[in-house]
């Protein structure tokens, strides 16, 4: 029965353990997965998809519903696109978005290391906060 009682106090103490050793493992395999060139590739492949999808809106509609701020001045853009108005103020905007993208896509991955690296921390310091909380809460 002794064996049984400290084999269960044992488990007890040993829980929280094992369950920041998850969450930490868990973490490092999001790093993985975000730091992996082939998974970098296809998010900013489908990133770049959705913001194709974002360029090639037409404005008239939009320049439409401005009239009232512009004091009922009409603003003539038939047919043209947001990609028509960026690519007019910048000649390389898309090849700097294209870049940009997959910056941000490596930053995601270089960043999911670095929150599996403090993940142990973050868990101490919720436990101290939670322990600082008066019971009602």
């Amino acid at each position: 029965m002794r064996k049984a009682l400290l084999a269960l106090s044992l488990t007890l103490v040993a829980a929280p353990a094992l369950a920041q050793s998850e969450v930490q493992r868990d973490a490092e395999k999001m790093a993985d997965v975000l730091n992996n060139p082939a998974t970098q590739d296809m998010a900013a492949g489908a990133i770049g998809a959705m913001m194709d999808s974002i360029l090639d809106m037409r404005i008239d509609g939009i320049a439409k519903a401005l009239e009232p701020l512009n004091k009922g001045k009409s603003v003539k853009l038939p047919g043209r696109t947001i990609r028509d108005l960026a690519v007019r103020d910048d000649p390389d905007f898309e090849d700097k978005m294209a870049d940009g993208t997959r910056q941000a896509v490596g930053s995601m991955g270089a960043l999911a290391s670095a929150l599996a690296v403090a993940m142990p921390e973050f868990e101490r310091a919720m436990k101290r906060m939670k322990n600082a909380m008066p019971q009602r809460f």
